[in-house]
This record gives C-alpha cells, structure tokens and sequence, in this order.
C-alpha cells in the first residue's frame, strides 16, 4: 500500500520583496492547484506562510486572496502556519478565513501516521523563535499514541541544518532559521525516542535540503516564490510525496530534485555514544 501526497510551501502572496516575487503567487498557485486535480493525491500540505506580512489590514486581505484560491484544491487540505501569517494576524484570523482548525493534529493513512505539528510559529525578531508550553508535551504523546510509520510536517526545520549559502539565514538573520539548539535537541529527541519517526518535512529555508540524522530524513521543500537559487524567476516549485516501503520525494519547478530514501525499520537506531538508546552500555569496558 502506497501514499501520496501533494506539498506546497512558502507561497508568501504579497509584495515582491527580497528575493521573494510575491506578484507570481496566485498563478503559480493556480499551477500547483491543476497538479493536484490531475494527479488527485490522497493528501494535500501547505507547509505555511502563505502571505508576506505587511499591517494588519492589508494582511487580512492577502490572506482572504489566497484563502480564496486555495479553496480551489480538491479534497480537505491540511494548514500549517507560517512565521509571516501570525506577524500581524492571530491565529483566529488565519482559521476564520481558511476555515480550518490550525491546531496541531495526527491522522492514519494507508499505513502511516501524519503529524501536522503547529507548534508557535510567531517569530521574535531579536530572538527568534521559541516552543510554548505545551508543544512538546503534545508531540511527545501524539507519537506515544501510535504504533505505526510517522511522518512530521512543520513549518520550521526540525534539524537545525547548515544554512550556509542560503540568502536569508547564512549571514543575515541565523537565529530566524530553526529553534534554538536546545530546543532542537528536546524536538530531535522526543523524535528519536519515539522509535517510529521516519521522515520529518518542513519549508521556511526556500530550498532543496535533506539531513539524515539518527535513520531519520529531513527535507527542506522550497519556496513557491522565492528566486535565490533560480534568479531572475521564481521557482515555481511545489512536491510530490510518495511513501510505501521507501519514500519517494520529487520537488518541481526551475529548481528540480529527486529524492528516493530508504525507511527505517521501527524502533532502530544509529550507534551515538552521546546517547543511550538501549538499556546497558553499548560499549562496555
């Protein structure tokens, strides 16, 4: 039995800004959308920020646009949020005008489990980001809960990966890239831990990134609009995910990758003498 699904991240509809071309959003999402309705995928993830912010007026109307044109998509998506949605909009607004809970939630398909992980995304731009209380705890008994294959999506890497060379994250905000290292290692842990994680998808860092850390697959999916890597155009890109006993991870748009990943058998690990996986040492004197 096989899963597939559609992925779409970083639309940011907006003003061109950056190195983000937010005047293309709509018609590449329009492309996005034909992909969905001809390859009719069992799930469709929009990893989140949808929108560049701006103030809060012209926020609500960029979200109710692109609310308007996501609607379109077949079936019932799944909503991650974004850092730029909730700059100037609460939560509340982003649920009223996609009409949607963005809690965070779990469901079973075809053999796996998927978690859409909607820790607070809100970014503080001198710190960074941060976990409230009760995200961790909620991830750590989602996982608990099951038994099978998990796939995590979030908006924010999970991997706290290299960003060198990356336009926004290398040099210019850092600290705007993942969770702070000490969180990242409280969410890799639970994760690890769990004995069930698989492969852990994200957007924010709009480009191509896998980082395999204990088994497990990160993969970066790219940004709708952005146009570091593919300047003077957007890239245009959007995913198609196949999961069965490997998994399948095709990126399209003017950036093209392809990625065809093993999975790893439940509860294993690498050996790491930082950490203790099994009861006894792994290396007794």
């Amino acid at each position: 039995m096989s899963l597939d699904i559609a992925i779409v991240s970083d639309i940011h509809h907006g003003p061109d800004r950056g190195s983000k071309k937010g005047s293309s959003a709509i018609p590449l999402l329009e492309s996005f959308i034909a992909f969905t309705k001809e390859t009719n995928p069992d799930c469709i993830i929009d990893l989140g920020d949808r929108i560049s912010d701006t103030d809060y007026e012209t926020d609500l109307r960029l979200l109710g646009e692109i609310a308007s044109t996501l609607r379109k998509l077949p079936g019932t998506p799944h909503y991650l949020l974004g850092n730029h949605d909730v700059a100037k909009l609460s939560v509340a607004d982003n649920e009223a005008a996609l009409q949607c809970s963005l809690a965070s939630a779990s469901e079973d398909r075809n053999g796996f489990h998927l978690v859409f992980w909607n820790p607070f995304s809100k970014l503080d731009l001198a710190k960074g980001f941060s976990l409230q209380e009760g995200d961790l705890a909620w991830l750590k008994a989602d996982l608990a809960a099951t038994s099978l294959p998990s796939v995590i999506f979030t908006h924010v890497p999970l991997d706290n990966g290299s960003m060198k060379g990356n336009f926004y994250f290398e040099k210019n905000f850092p600290h705007h890239a993942a969770y702070p290292e000490a969180q990242g290692e409280a969410i890799r842990d639970i994760i690890e831990r769990s004995g069930k994680v698989v492969l852990c998808i994200n957007g924010h860092a709009h480009w191509n990134a896998h980082h395999c850390i204990d088994g497990i697959h990160y993969v970066t999916i790219p940004s709708l609009t952005e146009l570091f890597t593919t300047w003077p155009e957007p890239n245009a890109a959007y995913a198609r995910m196949s999961l069965s006993d490997h998994i399948e991870i095709e990126v399209f748009g003017r950036d093209p990758v392809f990625y065809r990943l093993p999975i790893k058998a439940p509860g294993t690990h690498w050996l790491n003498t930082s950490k203790d996986y099994a009861p006894g040492n792994l290396f007794p004197a």
